[in-house]
């Protein structure tokens, strides 16, 4: 048996807790229609405007909170016009188009991805002083096409805003701007046509229960002849609503009462420590209703998993601080993290590998369906199997040339290409399978990974100033919040039986990178011309470390005990994969090893009342539920905007800009 029965069971009696609602008895099939994909355009350059001017906090896991905020908007008019003027309102494919299409590009505004990347753009040219030697050891391998050179003014006009009578200069902008484009874009098409290849894989033969789809699949969900969703007519539904906006609109009421004392229930994880002894990392206690709700559907397996874990990992990294162990050759240790580190990215690559390896009978059928003799079977969607193999072919080569004219040399862009594959592949198919938002893959892009390794020494200065390159959250976002690729399959999903070959939902990636990039970039360009860069955008000099690594004050060789620590973690995934092949209800699963967290006690949170309802009362109970998790997590939407509307009405900014009392969310 190639997959773990104790994930197949799992996984086939979630489904059975919550059947396919793709289609309604007596309901016509609903498409994907040029209306929805131009309303998803204009919710994109939406979305990025308020982000950037009301929002910029808001992007900090792989489901970005301004895509949802958007489609709480479109779900109110959606209510509203089915109340008032039925025949106008959109169709729930329709909503999910715009709502897809806007997740995948989710994470570019205010702290992901353009944000990151105009202070790796500008930082180097405005930043560096000739005290740390920056330009005179590292200058020499910069790839000038993707940052500005000392000196620009356009890079001083950026960071102090422009006198009167200048402009931006647009084409310097562009230039560079365009470049930064062209090598995220080629990353996530790769992946759009890798999720294409796997989806049916996941969501078919491996069962996938896409926890992230089910939420607004359900939320719109209608019985035939009601003109309201069927959850809101569930008392269960708005306990949850209350419980989460409750708590929201009670702290928005400090704006005017002062005297109120705060619920910090909700509050950043900063707030929320447990020390627990001396030398061991606190313990995370914060209630994260995102991470809560949206889990609640994940198998027992995997929540157990991923709590479990972040326990051990306490446990470890405290006593490994306690008796001082380390490893690595001598005058180049690595620090209980580092470790944690090395040992979780040797176990994400095992499941990696080994989710590759049981779809290898899809990766063959689908493969003969698109180059042998069964073309006439090839039902790859939204494009043909065969376009989806070409197509991964071309990005991927395009993305190699990208990484080659960074610095990298063949071999190292070659590995470099292979931990993406790695990062992107994992977060993806794990992000189907479990629902947990905080996803973050150790190790970042690899960069970690390569230098602990292979030892900064046995790279050239090239290949550590591309490593770096890639290696920035400006480059697709970081590894806990993505951009574009962890949707896909969850567009898919979502789209159910109106996934299909059309050319509106094959084009909806490019067009929505295009827009959210080009908007977001002229949004947050404008405003920092506008403001001052220093007082609006991410400042400081984020690449000084190359000095030390390329002028050979900081090299490391090639570790051969951090190299067996990251053995011992792929060991352990093998482990785990293999005695749940074996044993049927085999408790551990190596996805909490692989993706170590901080909510660990949110999870827990998840678990516990869910195993208890699943005792006490069955699937029957567990059904009747969920609609609370879902009032929660709309709950908790529906206070940010009306936290947002409050400050905004009534404590405008004097800048013109954020607000006053800040946001209340913090992924």
């Amino acid at each position: 048996m190639s997959v773990s029965r104790g994930e197949v069971e799992s996984s086939i009696a979630h489904r059975e807790m919550h059947p396919e609602t793709d289609a309604d008895p007596g309901r016509p099939p609903e498409r994907v229609t040029g209306r929805a994909f131009l309303l998803g355009l204009i919710t994109i350059g939406c979305m990025c405007l308020l982000s950037e001017n009301y929002g910029r906090g808001l992007v900090r896991s792989n489901m970005p909170v301004p895509a949802l905020l958007m489609f709480m908007l479109w779900f109110g008019i959606y209510l509203l016009l089915k109340l008032t003027v039925p025949r106008l309102a959109l169709s729930r494919t329709e909503l999910l188009t715009i709502f897809g299409m806007t997740w995948l590009v989710g994470t570019l505004p205010g702290l992901g991805v353009v944000g990151n990347l105009m202070i790796r753009v500008t930082g180097p040219a405005y930043f560096s002083t000739p005290e740390d030697r920056f330009w005179e050891v590292v200058g020499l391998y910069l790839p000038r096409f993707l940052l500005f050179d000392q000196g620009n003014p356009a890079v001083a006009a950026y960071y102090l805003g422009l006198r009167p009578g200048e402009a931006i200069v647009w084409r310097e902008w562009f230039f560079r701007l365009y470049w930064w484009f062209v090598g995220l874009s080629s990353l996530a098409l790769a992946g759009f046509f890798a999720c294409v290849i796997f989806y049916k894989q996941w969501a078919d033969k491996e069962r996938l229960v896409f926890p992230l789809a089910t939420f607004p699949v359900e939320l719109l969900k209608e019985s035939v002849g009601k003109r309201l969703p069927d959850v809101l007519r569930n008392g269960v539904f708005w306990a949850g609503f209350a419980f989460t906006f409750g708590i929201l609109a009670w702290n928005v009421a400090r704006y005017f009462i002062l005297d109120l004392p705060r619920i910090t229930l909700f509050d950043h994880e900063t707030f929320k420590n447990i020390t627990l002894a001396r030398d061991f990392p606190p313990l995370n206690v914060r209630v994260h209703p995102f991470i809560i709700g949206l889990a609640y559907h994940a198998p027992l397996n995997i929540l157990f998993n991923i709590w479990f874990f972040y326990v051990l990992n306490i446990l470890k990294i405290g006593l490994m601080n306690v008796t001082g162990f380390s490893v690595g050759l001598e005058g180049q240790p690595a620090a209980p993290r580092d470790i944690m580190t090395l040992e979780s990215h040797g176990a994400l690559v095992v499941l990696v590998i080994w989710s590759v390896w049981i779809a290898r009978d899809h990766l063959r059928e689908t493969f003969q369906k698109a180059f042998y003799f069964r073309r006439n079977e090839d039902d790859g969607a939204p494009v043909t199997y065969r376009t989806a193999y070409l197509g991964f072919v071309c990005a991927s080569i395009f993305l190699l040339g990208w990484l080659i004219s960074t610095g990298f040399s063949l071999p190292f862009a070659l590995l470099q290409m292979a931990l993406l594959f790695v990062i992107y592949f994992g977060t993806a198919k794990y992000l189907a399978a479990t629902g947990f938002i905080a996803l973050r893959v150790p190790g970042n892009k690899g960069a970690v990974i390569l230098r602990s390794i292979i030892g900064i020494r046995n790279l050239s200065p090239s290949n550590l100033v591309g490593v770096k390159m890639v290696d920035i959250s400006g480059f697709a976002g970081t590894t806990s919040r993505m951009l574009s690729i962890p949707g896909i399959p969850h567009l898919f999903r979502m789209l159910g039986t109106a996934l299909k070959r059309h050319p509106l939902i094959s084009l909806a990636l490019p067009a929505a990178l295009i827009t959210g990039f080009t908007v977001q970039c002229w949004a947050h360009l404008d405003l920092s011309h506008r403001e001052g860069g220093m007082n609006v955008a991410f400042t400081g000099m984020r690449m000084l470390d190359l000095v030390s690594q390329i002028g050979g004050s900081s090299q490391s060789a090639f570790d051969i005990q951090k190299l067996l620590v990251w053995i011992v973690g792929a060991a352990e995934a093998c482990l785990f994969t293999f005695l749940g092949t074996r044993f049927t209800g085999w408790p551990i699963h190596p996805v909490g090893l692989a993706f170590p967290t901080y909510y660990g006690f949110s999870v827990f949170l998840v678990w516990l009342p869910k195993i208890i309802i699943l005792r006490l009362g069955g699937v029957l109970l567990y059904r009747r539920s969920v609609p609370f998790f879902y009032g929660m997590i709309v709950g908790y939407l529906v206070g940010i905007l009306y936290a947002a509307a409050v400050d905004i009405i009534f404590f405008p900014s004097v800048r013109g800009y954020g607000t006053f009392h800040g946001l209340p969310h913090y992924d």
